[in-house]
């Protein structure tokens, strides 16, 4: 009896170790910055967002899916002839997340991405930016790739595209995109 309960234990034991080297899931934070990648055309002239601070925080359920949650403040330049002082954009960003982690024998994992979501802007951006008096929310795509070294510290790169069209006019593909390249660093539990 004390056999069979000595190698169950083992068994057990051993199972779970052996699970747990290739588990991807878990909770991650971190935090960043981007830059505009690009100038977009308003209505009051050209306008780049320039930089922009990221808060993230995010689930990692298995080596595929994921769920993102994200704040950004982004600053503006007017280059216009006649510029207008933007305040900064203050956004709250849910979006899932689609991929494969690939681990490498060195413990090193790498997976790319395809995130989608939807965004919420501050009622000052959207008064501003967007429509007036309300919290606008527009939709943002994004790929990108994540690197998670064996001691739990990662770095994601991604390009995203914001919708930031006005609510009911026609939509213009490169004018109506704010397109962002990101960096951020943080820890995985």
């Amino acid at each position: 009896m004390k056999k069979l309960f000595l190698a169950s234990t083992l068994a057990i034991v051993s199972a779970s170790s052996f699970a747990s080297a290739d588990d991807q899931s878990g909770f991650r934070i971190g935090g960043g910055f981007g830059t505009d990648v690009g100038k977009y055309q308003l209505s009051e002239g050209n306008v780049s967002s320039d930089p922009v601070f990221i808060l993230e925080a995010g689930y990692d359920f298995n080596e595929i899916f994921a769920l993102n949650v994200k704040g950004n403040m982004t600053s503006y330049t007017d280059y216009g002839d006649n510029p207008k002082n933007y305040r900064p954009t203050w956004d709250l960003t849910v979006e899932g997340e689609a991929g494969y982690t690939f681990t490498m024998d060195n413990g090193v994992s790498i997976k790319p991405y395809a995130a989608l979501g939807a965004v919420a802007f501050d009622s000052t951006t959207s008064s501003d930016l967007l429509e007036s008096g309300r919290n606008a929310v527009r939709t943002r795509g994004a790929l990108g790739a994540r690197m998670t070294l064996d001691s739990g510290l990662y770095f994601d790169g991604r390009i995203q595209a914001t919708d930031i069209s006005v609510k009911g006019a026609k939509f213009e593909g490169k004018d109506d995109l704010l397109t962002q390249a990101m960096l951020t660093v943080g820890y995985k539990f």
